[in-house]
């Protein structure tokens, strides 16, 4: 299925969406070099000199310890010898695992990257999400320090994550997964062979990452119409189009790992990352369900648990936010709303997150975390009483467009069954328990500042012991 945008056209990619209403006055192709092809690792040699970077430098080439494949070679050795060959002084950065057996994106990692650059080097990230970040944000720090532009180049290793075209990322600060500004990468290089040798279970993932639109859409229009985000536009929802669609339609080729499946994907996940970067913000792509995948990150990481895969627990949580909304607009009544009660007291919620957080994090730094965060919403929602009123009033329009913008969990299940993804928490590996998921669900909203459905059931006082029994029961028997 044809994609409204296409990011391998270069120019006339760049040129189109500009009209996007939207999109960011005076930014001019961020992002000049993206290419989706067959045997695209051969021209890395080029892409990094187009991109910025010198032959006569060395190159920083940042890697974990993971084994890849590309056909019948080993993917980065047969890359750096192509980079070798062509006369680059490369010099490799390997990221090492903690106790769970994986790298992190959290700042010791990034400020190994850090030191390790310098003037006149270049850096290239060969992996998946999380080796992306962490060098985008180590280049961007050393920006920041030195006033030096790193050139700057992603060689993505999985379709997995919508990291590679987004200038922010997630890092761990005290536990807690923070959303950080970060740096467009110079260029990006998509490979099909090595796209389509990666793990099947990243490439699930990262169809399992974008359906997190059917959940932050509605989020971020509502957030919009209740006073509480004043970013909202439509570019995101048009750069990606009919995303569902487009996922029945290809979900074959997904499976099948065919060059047309693995470039839409990749193509698909590199409009995510966009979307999120000319917006300057993750909310297009990141509400309630994300926010759910954190904490079981924050419960992961604080056990000492090595994480799932990141888009699929993302599609898990999902499908909690699409019942959540579904149930949401059938049963609710803006005339039945007692708007005083609406707004609880800064000392109960601090309570609250206290009691929550301490239970995983005796030592209190993560709760303390959350806290700084939740504050800033609460605020700003005793704030916006005229905008809520003005919702109430205006509810059945309001509603309509969130509808445009849901969808049943059924329809994302469907998508997930159709291009061989799990459907369950139990299914993740690790596997989330029935308690971990409604720990997630229900404390989500006291992690960020950004407003979501979640927290609408806080202040519209829902009870949401009954709404999580039936919602758990209604998703187990997708």
């Amino acid at each position: 299925m044809k994609l409204d945008y296409d990011p391998a056209d270069g120019s006339r990619f760049w040129e189109a969406i500009s009209h996007i209403p939207g999109y960011p006055e005076g930014v001019h192709e961020p992002i000049p070099h993206m290419i989706f092809e067959a045997g695209a690792i051969h021209k890395t040699p080029d892409v990094l000199k187009k991109a910025g970077a010198n032959p006569a430098a060395p190159l920083l080439v940042v890697m974990d310890e993971t084994a890849m494949k590309r056909g019948k070679d080993d993917l980065k050795r047969l890359l750096l010898d192509i980079l070798r060959r062509a006369g680059w002084e490369v010099e490799t950065l390997v990221m090492q695992p903690d106790a769970t057996g994986q790298v992190h994106t959290d700042m010791p990692h990034i400020e190994q990257v850090k030191a390790s650059l310098r003037p006149g080097v270049a850096a290239l990230s060969v992996g998946s999400g999380v080796i992306t970040d962490i060098t985008k944000h180590a280049c961007f720090l050393y920006q920041q320090e030195t006033g030096q532009r790193v050139p700057f180049i992603v060689y993505q290793t999985a379709n997995s994550v919508s990291a590679y075209t987004s200038n922010m990322a997630p890092v761990f600060v005290d536990g807690v997964k923070r959303t950080l500004p970060s740096t467009y990468p110079n260029a990006l290089i998509c490979d099909l062979e090595t796209l389509a040798n990666a793990p099947y279970e990243m490439t699930a993932a990262g169809v399992g990452d974008l359906l997190a639109m059917f959940v932050s859409l509605p989020d971020w229009y509502l957030a919009h119409r209740l006073g509480m985000d004043e970013d909202y536009c439509e570019l995101p929802h048009r750069l990606m189009g009919p995303l569902g669609d487009i996922f029945m339609s290809e979900a074959q080729n997904i499976r099948a790992g065919s060059p047309e499946g693995v470039s839409t994907l990749a193509k698909l996940i590199s409009l995510g990352g966009l979307a999120m970067s000319l917006t300057h913000a993750t909310t297009s792509m990141s509400g309630y369900e994300h926010v759910m995948s954190h904490i079981l990150d924050l419960l992961a990481e604080t056990s000492r648990q090595p994480l799932a895969q990141h888009g699929t627990q993302v599609a898990m949580s999902a499908l909690l936010g699409s019942e959540a909304y579904r149930r949401f607009l059938l049963e609710f009544d803006p005339a039945r709303v007692d708007i005083d009660a609406c707004y609880p007291a800064p000392d109960e919620m601090h309570d609250r997150i206290r009691d929550a957080f301490n239970a995983i994090d005796p030592s209190g730094k993560a709760g303390k975390e959350c806290w700084s965060d939740y504050r800033l919403k609460l605020e700003k929602w005793r704030g916006c009483r005229a905008d809520f009123e003005a919702v109430l009033a205006d509810w059945p329009a309001i509603r309509t467009q969130l509808e445009q913008f849901a969808a049943p969990p059924e329809r994302l299940a469907e998508i997930l069954r159709a291009v061989d993804s799990p459907v369950h928490f139990a299914d993740l590996v690790p596997s989330a328990s029935e308690a971990q998921a409604k720990f997630a669900f229900m404390n989500a909203p006291l992690m960020r500042k950004r407003l979501t459905i979640g927290d609408m059931l806080i202040f519209l006082g829902w009870d949401r012991e009954s709404l999580w029994a039936d919602i758990w029961q209604k998703t187990q028997r997708l």
